[in-house]
């Protein structure tokens, strides 16, 4: 690990508050899909709400299809793919960019991170620059 020691609290409060100031919706699910882990970018891109916390997310999903996707993604991790998967989702009515990208340790796939971004917000920040 690439920080001081993992006991340190004050480690643990900076990864925490880098995490929300991310600019980006962050989540973390484990191998099965409950979700572990969801930063407040998340809750407002994404359907994300306490309670969810220890659920699977496949149960939030809007369309099946999408729970089909994320499972056959993690079953790709589980198989020893290490590249993240890119794509595009309309779940909301609005257009996200999404990242999977899954955790390793020692002994292998542990879960997976997922970022997502509004299009709309890239884009405007691309063309106001």
């Amino acid at each position: 690990m690439r920080m001081k020691e993992e006991k340190d609290e004050t480690v643990k409060r900076l990864i925490s508050l880098a995490m929300e100031s991310l600019g980006i919706g962050v989540t973390i699910i484990d191998t099965k899909g409950t979700l572990l882990y969801y930063n407040k970018q998340a809750a407002k891109i994404l359907d994300r709400k306490p309670e969810y916390i220890g659920e699977d997310v496949y149960s939030h999903h809007t369309k099946a299809t999408s729970s089909q996707k994320l499972e056959s993604m993690i079953q790709d991790f589980q198989k020893g793919r290490t590249e993240p998967f890119h794509y595009e989702a309309k779940p909301y009515g609005k257009t996200i960019l999404v990242t999977l990208s899954p955790i390793f340790e020692k002994d292998g796939f542990i879960g997976c991170s997922q970022s997502v971004q509004l299009k709309e917000d890239i884009e405007s920040k691309y063309l106001s620059s």
